[in-house]
């Protein structure tokens, strides 16, 4: 079995708007919940600890909460952010039942290279994926194989990309995932008499009359 990241968690008192203080001595707030815990309990988590986590787990991959001598294999569900510090406000952890599937969002990721007799710009008009797969075996990321694009196929839809073991598609089959799209380029806009005219109005009529006489 793979090793997850893990977070010592403590058990939180305070909670309102009190909990700026937590924050100010290093505290993320948070919340743990799912079908294996009783009622939602309010921890803490040192905030260095958990930015490093998060930076290697994201959502998609199960993180052991360390928590008065239990281990709770964990999803991070929700992070709160402010606006404008940056700083992490809330956190909210979900305990799945690990014998049981549950239904997650996972970013996609084009690899490989594109064909050079496909011409464009690839696009992802559907970027992540809803899966339902055991916690253990959610992936990461969920990758597509740009080189089997052609120009008889510019499209990939998702029931087209091939998933691991033990995960299944949720999202319409149907739905593009992928697309080649032409490529545009912006011309310049050149001023026209017009504009030149407008330009000349606007200037004083004793600036006007120096550029005539020259």
């Amino acid at each position: 079995m793979a090793e997850h990241p893990t977070l010592q968690a403590t058990v939180r008192t305070i909670v309102g708007k009190k909990v700026k203080r937590l924050r100010r001595q290093g505290q993320t707030p948070a919340v743990l919940y799912g079908p294996v815990v009783a009622q939602p309990l309010p921890i803490t988590v040192d905030a260095r600890a958990f930015a490093q986590v998060y930076h290697r787990a994201g959502t998609t991959s199960l993180v052991d909460i360390l928590l008065d001598g239990q281990v709770y294999s964990v999803f991070i569900r929700e992070v709160a952010v402010h606006p404008v510090s940056r700083e992490v406000q809330n956190v909210e952890f979900y305990a799945p039942d690990l014998q049981r599937p549950v239904v997650v969002t996972v970013p996609v990721v084009g690899v490989g290279a594109l064909p050079p007799d496909v011409v464009g710009v690839v696009a992802y008009p559907r970027a992540e994926l809803e899966v339902r797969a055991l916690p253990q075996n959610v992936p990461t990321q969920i990758e597509v194989d740009l080189s089997v694009l052609n120009p008889d196929r510019l499209v990939i839809h998702a029931g087209e990309i091939p998933l691991p073991a033990g995960v299944e598609l949720v999202t319409d089959p149907d739905e593009v995932v992928v697309v080649v799209e032409e490529e545009t380029v912006e011309e310049a806009e050149v001023p026209g008499e017009e504009a030149l005219a407008e330009e000349l109005g606007d200037r004083p009529a004793a600036s006007r009359a120096e550029e005539e006489e020259e």
